[in-house]
């Protein structure tokens, strides 16, 4: 794998972007998986700061993503399983898990949107495979740092077949 501390970035044309570290541990305030502008270009906010993913197989549970935590803490260890990152034409990953899968991650920002999309594809050795993705919601300015309060709402609306979170009153909605 090429540098884990290098970053990747992607945009929506509207201010907002997707962007972090090529390990997938966050490392700056600025990192997030869906960063919106509410006032195109301005009035920037981080509706989600990242992710844990997990790919459960016969042969048991693999991360596929890091968290990076003071001091020199990172767990789950998913970078250590990147067997390749490609940036073009958006950030790709191929992780390695011990039985000979390979499991291809891909992250795209809508153009023209304030969305992105994740995508992951099994390949080889392992029959069936449970994803497990659990996404950091936050809806924060992205200048400020996030800590934990009272007034954040984790219970989301249902809207037919679709979820919706809306952390705070004032902030946009996450489907």
């Amino acid at each position: 794998m090429s540098n884990p501390h290098a970053e990747w970035l992607e945009t929506d044309g509207l201010g907002g972007f997707a962007s972090g570290t090529i390990s997938g541990a966050r490392t700056r305030r600025y990192h997030a998986l869906l960063l919106t502008a509410r006032r195109p270009p301005t009035d920037r906010m981080v509706l989600v700061n990242g992710f844990d993913a997990f790919v459960d197989t016969a042969n048991g549970s693999v991360a596929l993503s890091s968290q990076a935590y003071l001091p020199d803490v990172v767990s789950p260890d998913g970078a250590t399983h990147i067997a390749s990152f490609a940036r073009d034409p958006w950030p790709q990953w191929t992780f390695a898990l011990p039985d000979g899968t390979r499991v291809h991650q891909e992250i795209v920002m809508v153009h023209g949107a304030s969305a992105v999309a994740l995508a992951w594809r099994l390949d080889g050795p392992a029959q069936h495979a449970v994803l497990r993705v659990r996404p950091f919601l936050s809806g924060r300015d992205y200048h400020a740092l996030h800590h934990e309060n009272p007034a954040f709402r984790f219970d989301p609306e249902s809207r037919g077949d679709a979820l919706v979170w809306r952390a705070y009153p004032d902030v946009p909605t996450v489907t």
